[in-house]
């Protein structure tokens, strides 16, 4: 299950803003089942991923739980043939 500032973002992504290629957001955390957005148009690789990266950091910000050790959290973007470019990844470690 997303939380509230996931499905905002990823709602967020579904606005286009014109003639763009559109790319695709994939949130992952866990055994969840992946929310796929409706894509959204950018301009350019580097606006695609300041995007992904703002939005990364704002979910990450709003979770209402720790991220359990040893667990992954990543944010996934797909070109519109959903040919991956990139990911943001999250990675809990314990050291001792």
């Amino acid at each position: 299950m997303h939380t509230q500032s996931e499905i905002r973002s990823l709602k967020m992504w579904g606005k286009g803003l014109g003639n763009m290629p559109k790319y695709f957001f994939v949130v992952r955390h866990g055994d969840e089942i992946p929310h796929n957005s409706d894509g959204i148009e950018f301009p350019d690789i580097g606006a695609v991923q300041l995007e992904a990266i703002k939005s990364t950091g704002e979910i990450l910000r709003d979770l209402d739980h720790p991220i359990e050790v040893g667990s992954e959290w990543r944010m996934e973007v797909a070109d519109e043939a959903r040919k991956p470019l990139f990911s943001l990844r999250v990675i809990t470690e314990l050291y001792e």
